[in-house]
């Protein structure tokens, strides 16, 4: 009985120190990419180093002829000595093929071919990514879309660095233009927190995801492994479903160096936003071999919100008791662990070439299992009709 009433009477301590511990243990985790960045300089300098593998780039295409015009040509214009760019039009009734064409007579390395509107029962993403996938000459392929730009000139170089023989798969950072709007700044966390649980992950286990918008993949890998053909008429995921299913440990490189940065066009409306997180949860039903991470990232999500609540309900019981030496370690790991949190995750955001994220990092952080329920809740409602492309 005596135990049971210390433990009552503390119950509030042992959950608030239990939280805190948590907590300050996925605090550390925020750093990693930081620290892996750090690792990653040390192998000399990008600018000065050797292209030697040659590199096709994908980039598919729909009624997109204004980002083409604006980003096509920072990706013509790389510092590379051998690559070539393959933009393959789906349809398009704007003046995309326009584009092409006048581009074509500037840059010989830039190809084009066109998809017919035509196919019922597959996804148009997936038979543009075959079909260029298909038409190009070399054995590397980078895959990333009209609406997005290399940061750097120097973006196949640095990709390239990872292009081991044992390597099949490279995945690259990727996020869009930061803005002053709420939208374009909780887009751009939102999209910026998941890439540092995700890409780490990649470094020792198997790939969970990656960002469409930077990828590169070996041209016999995919013919191997016969392209999209468990999942063609998916609509969403087509280069998400490819690296999760197809990703081990051994065979997926990872690359964090700033010069590799893909920035990326902003998302008009919030309505936009809630689509492609629904995408994103139809897709996320077929990923292999995610229990691992799931659990972790959900541990990570749920600790934030249940840490508030116990120190809040920690800090109320010790003012009410009037342990008033309780109340001040109390705030003082309080405030230990904001600062912990707030260095570790400008570590890597700073490591990356972002803006750092100071008050706005616990809003955001704050509101993540808000989203992310959101997210469920909408998709749940949503009819699974809209992310498959029937047959008739």
């Amino acid at each position: 009985m005596q135990l049971l009433d210390l433990f009552t009477d503390n119950a509030a301590y042992v959950g608030f120190m239990l939280t805190w511990a948590v907590s300050f243990l996925c605090a550390y985790s925020y750093g990693k990419v930081g620290r892996i960045i750090s690792g990653q300089k040390t192998g000399g300098d990008i600018k000065g180093a050797t292209a030697e593998e040659p590199v096709s780039v994908i980039l598919t295409v729909r009624n997109q002829a204004v980002q083409l015009r604006h980003n096509l040509p920072f990706i013509l214009e790389q510092d590379y000595e051998n690559f070539e760019v393959i933009v393959v039009n789906d349809a398009s009734d704007d003046d995309t093929e326009e584009v092409l064409q006048e581009l074509e007579m500037r840059y010989p390395h830039l190809h084009h071919s066109f998809i017919p509107p035509g196919s019922r029962h597959i996804s148009h993403k997936r038979l543009c990514l075959t079909v260029g996938f298909k038409a190009a000459r070399n054995e590397w392929i980078l895959l990333t879309e009209p609406d997005c730009r290399p940061q750097s000139v120097y973006w196949l170089r640095s990709m390239s660095r990872h292009f081991r023989p044992s390597a099949q798969i490279v995945l690259g950072y990727a996020n869009y233009i930061p803005g002053k709007s709420y939208l374009k700044r909780k887009t751009f966390f939102f999209n910026l927190y998941h890439q540092l649980q995700y890409l780490p992950w990649a470094t020792r286990h198997k790939a969970y995801r990656c960002n469409p918008a930077n990828l590169a993949y070996r041209r016999s890998f995919f013919m191997s492994h016969k392209g999209f053909a468990d999942d063609v008429n998916l609509l969403g995921g087509a280069a998400e479903l490819l690296v999760n299913r197809h990703s081990t440990s051994e065979n997926t490189e990872v690359c964090f160096m700033p010069e590799s940065k893909v920035l990326c066009g902003n998302i008009s409306s919030a309505r936009q936003w809630k689509f492609m997180r629904n995408t994103y949860m139809e897709t996320r039903r077929h990923f292999k071999h995610a229990v691992g991470y799931r659990l972790l990232f959900n541990l990570k999500q749920l600790i934030v919100p249940l840490f508030y609540c116990c120190a809040t309900l920690a800090i109320c019981w010790s003012v009410w008791l009037q342990q008033w030496a309780a109340t001040t370690a109390i705030s003082l790991l309080t405030l230990l662990l904001f600062c912990w949190k707030t260095i570790q995750f400008n570590r890597s955001v700073r490591a990356l070439n972002e803006r750092p994220c100071y008050l706005s990092f616990w809003w955001f952080e704050l509101r993540l299992l808000w989203w992310h329920c959101c997210s469920w809740l909408s998709y749940r409602t949503t009819p699974r009709g809209q992310f498959y492309r029937k047959a008739f």
